[in-house]
């Protein structure tokens, strides 16, 4: 089988290397002998982005009788993405849509996302549960991000799963793919969430530079202009051709856009940096703080019950969030959103929902039934001030 995508076995061109990458995904995807059809993890990200349009290039390549294969894009929408990057990653995979039926290519883009009953603003500030931390297992990421998916793909039991993960986006992504690495080949492994599922990643030895300089290039299904156009927006500048060293170009165009209440982190530097053109995102920045300042327990024990939903005690500034703190977070999410779209129309945008009416009510519901049911979450645990 040949190398994949930028392999370093021997000094190529940017062609060169392309080349191989569609050849070997082309002799994956003829493979009769592993039927099924395929997923692409896809954030519509820059890596993802850059192995979705390898894959559309291989299928492009054969016969129309002889694509057998179904290929399915699979994005999780978390519903509290950067709302920018949101608004992307639906366009994109609509015009995926479109380009593939236009084309006579077996792909279909699918958004998937968490049940109602367990979305981010439910389950904080409806049943009152505190917001996760930086820990191993960033609970939110699995139960937002990959919960879904993998919802999707245990109907699915694709035969490979292609994944945009590389070595030098981070140590902590390195050492997941060297853990759950097939030893027989070092760009395909077992899912470690989904049993029996393979993954391949086509782009593992890619840098960050040549993932953008794969991306100067118009993407199968439209323009790259757009993707371009968010990460200089997120880093500030963007260090497409290395005209400082690659260290800088990494640093420019590694930004990654996640969810813009992400409690994990200290701050939200894409989302801040991308406010400072998009005046609208401001009070996003404003209420991000706002949100992890009350649910600190430490700074904020009055903010917590003492005690988990199930009654059990715990010490003060711990457990969930009481109820009356909820209401007051709610509240202020719901100016937040007006105070956004104040902007937004200003500037002739359309308006951006924070929080849907579905969540609302089921929200106030769960307040209704946890006063109802639940009065020691009602109130603070009484702090001793000896301790």
């Amino acid at each position: 089988m040949q190398l994949s995508l930028f392999e370093d076995a021997k000094p190529l061109t940017l062609v060169e290397k392309v080349r191989a990458a569609v050849d070997e995904i082309k002799e994956l995807y003829l493979d009769r002998t592993t039927p099924g059809p395929w997923a692409v993890a896809c954030s519509f990200g820059k890596d993802s982005t850059t192995v979705l349009s390898l894959v559309c290039r291989a299928i492009q390549e054969i016969p129309v009788d002889g694509r057998w294969r179904e290929v399915y894009v699979v994005t999780s929408d978390t519903k509290i993405e950067n709302p920018e990057m949101e608004f992307y990653a639906h366009n994109q995979s609509r015009l995926v849509n479109e380009w593939a039926k236009e084309n006579a290519i077996p792909i279909t883009s699918r958004i998937v996302s968490r049940e109602l009953k367990r979305s981010f603003w439910v389950v904080h500030l409806g049943k009152g549960y505190p917001l996760p931390g930086n820990g191993r297992d960033r609970t939110c990421t699995h139960q937002l991000k990959i919960e879904p998916q993998n919802n999707f793909l245990q109907e699915l039991k694709p035969a490979l799963l292609l994944l945009g993960s590389r070595d030098d986006e981070s140590s902590r992504r390195a050492r997941t793919i060297a853990k759950y690495e097939d030893e027989k080949a070092s760009r395909f492994g077992e899912s470690p969430y989904q049993k029996g599922i393979k993954f391949y990643t086509p782009i593992r030895t890619v840098t960050t530079e040549e993932i953008w300089e794969f991306l100067q290039a118009p993407l199968p299904w439209g323009s790259s202009i757009e993707i371009r156009r968010l990460y200089r927006e997120a880093t500030g500048e963007c260090g497409l051709i290395n005209p400082a060293g690659a260290t800088k170009a990494r640093n420019a165009c590694g930004a990654r856009f996640g969810c813009w209440v992400c409690p994990p982190l200290q701050r939200d530097k894409s989302t801040e940096n991308m406010a400072l053109i998009h005046e609208w995102l401001h009070p996003l920045t404003e209420f991000r703080k706002e949100l992890k300042e009350a649910w600190d327990g430490k700074k904020n024990p009055q903010n917590r019950s003492g005690f988990m939903r199930n009654q059990k005690l715990l010490k003060p500034g711990q457990g969930c969030i009481t109820i009356p703190t909820r209401k007051h977070l709610f509240q202020r999410l719901m100016e937040v959103q007006e105070e956004v779209n104040d902007i937004r129309e200003q500037d002739g945008l359309d308006p951006l929902v924070l929080i849907d009416d579905e969540e609302i009510e089921t929200i106030q519901a769960q307040w209704v039934e946890d006063e109802q049911d639940r009065p020691w979450l009602m109130a603070a645990m009484p702090v001793d001030p000896a301790v």
